[in-house]
């Protein structure tokens, strides 16, 4: 018993920013009122998982009450949230911490292509094995209880130990329960560099056609956690998205998407990311990408259009610095070059950067279409090196334009 508190005291301390006070407080309410609870999925995992960053949150599965029930238990710890109960969930904020309480489901039907348009069938009574029995790999299909003990029905411990991912019970059937699970089957291969288990693999061939009832927002989600989650290089993913088929099902036999290292922050990681997977091609507009992932997609397309570097850069040099970095590696190296020629010699990129403005463009007597001519113009000169930006030299050069 000892060995257990212990294993759950490192297990609680991993969760950073929850402390096992917190936990302790909350399981305590829940067996007063005469229930069970339970951590289950996420959070067990990743505290198996060798070097797997500890999960943001911690879930509870809770036993013989009702969500009323529940809420009565644990009110006093926080403020508890009216949201998700038609799905058997109640969600509190405890010590600054949020933590969603489920009873269990012994069923789900799809009604919809929304990730929310399913009917779920819940029973407070229901054995432990009957909500872990309906969750999608074995290696989520774990629990700890107040113990600190884990409950492992599925063989979820063994599977993270030989690195694999396996679906609980007939793969088909939870792939035709919820379709985006064969995208999270690869994300969480690429996330912890594991292999999917054959019959998981296959099952994932013989169902893409369900892909095409997802909403595009839930597939770019699964993009974005394997390429901030995952390894640093992508290849992984790429690899196997074309080995399942998911890759040319969703995007179309032209897809040619590009492994990258794309350093700094997960905004950074995943635009970089975008940019390389969507560069040569592929409909990414299915996903409803941001309109900020959208501009990075077209601004990667359109540096290999061979328009000069003040064509398409604007003012955003972050941006420019991440297209140069994805340049150089896939296969671009001149033209990440001429980009970071740009951007070392600080060269005007935008209209705006340039010594004379648009006011001053009108008091020299131009109009309308006409400024934007001369600026690109202006443009052009200062990155051939033939003027410099500065106010008395461009307008001495366009007046020796206006002469000729």
């Amino acid at each position: 018993m000892k060995l257990l508190l212990e294993s759950w005291r490192r297990f609680v301390v991993l969760h950073e920013g929850i402390s096992p006070e917190t936990i302790e407080k909350i399981e305590k309410a829940i067996a007063r009122a005469g229930g069970e609870s339970y951590i289950v999925g996420g959070a067990v995992r990743d505290e198996l998982i060798p070097g797997a960053p500890s999960s943001k949150d911690i879930d509870f599965l809770i036993r013989k009450l009702s969500l009323d029930r529940i809420k009565a238990s644990i009110q006093h710890l926080g403020k508890v949230k009216e949201v998700g109960q038609a799905f058997g969930i109640v969600t509190a904020t405890i010590d600054g911490e949020e933590f969603d309480f489920a009873i269990p489901r012994t069923s789900e039907t799809k009604t919809g292509e929304k990730h929310t348009d399913f009917e779920v069938t819940t029973d407070p009574n229901a054995p432990i094995e009957a909500d872990l029995g309906r969750r999608d790999f074995t290696i989520n299909a774990l629990a700890r209880d107040p113990r600190g003990q884990v409950i492992d029905m599925f063989g979820g411990q063994k599977d993270i130990e030989q690195k694999i991912i396996r679906a609980v019970g007939d793969a088909n059937e939870r792939f035709a329960e919820d379709p985006l699970r064969m995208l999270r089957a690869i994300q969480f291969a690429t996330r912890f560099d594991f292999t999917i288990e054959p019959k998981t693999a296959e099952a994932i061939k013989k169902n893409l056609d369900k892909l095409d009832t997802l909403a595009g927002e839930r597939i770019l989600l699964e993009f974005e956690k394997a390429w901030t989650k995952g390894a640093t290089n992508s290849a992984r993913f790429i690899e196997l998205l074309e080995g399942t088929g998911i890759g040319k099902h969703i995007f179309g036999e032209t897809f040619q998407p590009k492994p990258v290292v794309i350093p700094g922050d997960s905004r950074n990681k995943v635009l970089g990311n975008a940019m390389a997977f969507f560069m040569h091609g592929g409909d990414y507009a299915k996903m409803k990408p941001s309109a900020d992932m959208a501009k990075h997609i077209e601004l990667a397309r359109t540096s290999l259009s061979g328009r000069e570097v003040y064509d398409y850069g604007g003012k955003d040099r972050d941006k420019l610095e991440l297209l140069a970095e994805v340049l150089q590696q896939v296969g671009y190296p001149e033209e990440s070059e001429k980009i970071r020629t740009t951007l070392d010699t600080n060269l005007p990129l935008h209209p705006k950067e340039l010594a004379v403005g648009g006011a001053d463009l009108v008091q020299l007597g131009f109009k309308g279409p006409r400024i934007g001519q001369i600026q690109k113009r202006l443009l052009q000169a200062v990155h051939a090196g033939e003027v410099k930006n500065e106010n008395d030299q461009l307008i001495n050069y366009l007046d020796m334009l206006e002469k000729l």
